[in-house]
């Protein structure tokens, strides 16, 4: 009876002849023979390569397919990577025009700011002139030589939502009179036309540099209207009396 070279279980050989095999990896029974090369790696090699050759075959078939010859494939690859490396060449170009978009989009809005920066100049100027020449003309007093005095002695900031105009000082701050109300600009210009030097750029009618209106009676005598009286500070309606004058 001959030996079989491989079984599933001893027990199917002689039990005198079981010595003789020996345990294969896959569990089975090997005879144990000298000189014996397991052909399973090359088996496992030779299919790797009757599929490598299944694919190339496949593969050319597939480019055969197409008429063109080798040479022509191979210069269909090169084309092909170097379209791929001129789009990412072509990136560059893109950031170029990324920076010449924002670029334009800041100077968009540096005209803008400028434009908004006009309009606030004028919507103040206006605000600033309406309520000074108003107050000006009020008192009487000469717009041309005071307005650029009021100007310099206001500006105008932002209330909540609004532009107001507030007087200040030369610190900037805005004032106050003795109420704690904001002085506005009338008062402003009241102020400047009880000044000895500003004093001399409203209407004379027979005044002195504080404005206060004074006529001489009959005989010589001094008469102050009741409204320029009121209007003098304490120490001048003291001079005042104290010069004679007659209030009417």
């Amino acid at each position: 009876m001959p030996l079989q070279l491989i079984v599933d279980s001893l027990d199917t050989v002689p039990e005198p002849l079981r010595p003789n095999y020996v345990k294969a990896d896959d569990g089975k029974f090997r005879l144990d023979l000298d000189g014996y090369e397991d052909p399973s790696n090359l088996k496992s090699a030779l299919q790797k390569e009757r599929e490598a050759a299944k694919a190339a075959s496949k593969q050319a078939k597939a480019w055969a397919d197409l008429g063109n010859t080798p040479e022509e494939i191979s210069a269909l690859l090169a084309q092909h990577a170097k379209a791929e490396e001129e789009a990412l060449q072509g990136a560059g170009q893109w950031d170029k025009l990324k920076a010449q978009m924002l670029d334009q989009h800041k100077a968009e809005l540096a005209k803008r700011d400028e434009a908004l920066g006009k309009s606030r100049s004028r919507l103040e100027r206006h605000l600033v002139d309406a309520q000074a020449v108003a107050a000006i003309a009020a008192h009487k007093g000469v717009a041309a030589l005071l307005l650029p005095h009021v100007k310099a002695a206001v500006k105008v900031v932002e209330d909540g939502d609004d532009l107001v105009v507030r007087v200040v000082d030369a610190a900037g701050n805005p004032r106050v009179n003795a109420k704690g109300d904001y002085l506005s600009i009338a008062d402003l210009v009241g102020e400047m036309r009880q000044d000895v030097i500003f004093g001399r750029a409203f209407e004379p009618t027979g005044t002195t540099g504080t404005g206060s209106k004074e006529s001489p009676g009959a005989g010589g005598q001094k008469v102050m209207s009741e409204e320029a009286f009121n209007a003098l500070p304490p120490k001048q309606r003291a001079q005042r009396m104290a010069e004679g004058y007659t209030i009417r």
